[in-house]
């Protein structure tokens, strides 16, 4: 049975691990996820096991990117639950506790929905992981605010060490690619 799921899944293409930034890149700090794709994509090098997505303020349409997954993490900016700057992980049981009762996220609702939506789709996550940051900056604006930005290369780490723990390539390229978000005009990468 395994090696059928094996064979329909190599066949099919998809990557078994998603690893989706969230967020409205316009809103400083809410803009953590999709920058940090961006930095991800740029300063890492992923198996083709995994599939980095700069999903943006998703919607119920989200559960489709869920489909054929085995893995997903997220990135997102975090209203409340600490102090800004401050690093929150939240696993798939933390997650079905903490989202119904406490609100840490702007798009808190749809990912509520999207998890509950996939569960009874019978798409079957193995593992979700979370990895927020508290926002202090949500203003409008494209840089993210100082306490973010210093946490920045904790997040990527934490994202490249949980798909190691998965088996799958997750390296620090020795040159980093030029970033160039849709966000912004030329800039060269970012330290």
């Amino acid at each position: 049975m395994a090696q059928a799921a094996n064979r329909d899944r190599q066949s099919s293409m998809i990557p078994r691990v998603l690893i989706a930034g969230i967020g409205n890149i316009l809103l400083q700090d809410d803009g953590l996820g999709p920058q940090a794709v961006a930095r991800l994509q740029s300063e890492y090098e992923f198996g083709d096991e995994v599939e980095v997505l700069d999903i943006g303020t998703p919607t119920l349409d989200f559960v489709d990117y869920l489909r054929e997954r085995d893995v997903l993490v997220l990135i997102d900016a975090l209203s409340g639950g600490g102090e800004p700057g401050e690093i929150l992980t939240f696993d798939k049981e933390r997650l079905k506790d903490f989202l119904p009762n406490m609100r840490l996220s702007a798009h808190q609702p749809c990912l509520n929905e999207t998890l509950h939506a996939a569960e009874i789709s019978g798409i079957d996550l193995k593992e979700v992981l979370l990895v927020g940051v508290v926002g202090h900056s949500f203003d409008v604006g494209t840089d993210l605010g100082p306490y973010v930005s210093k946490v920045m290369p904790e997040v990527l780490e934490l994202v490249a060490e949980f798909v190691r723990r998965h088996g799958v390539k997750a390296e620090r390229r020795a040159v980093p690619l030029p970033t160039r978000g849709w966000w912004e005009a030329e800039s060269p990468v970012k330290a």
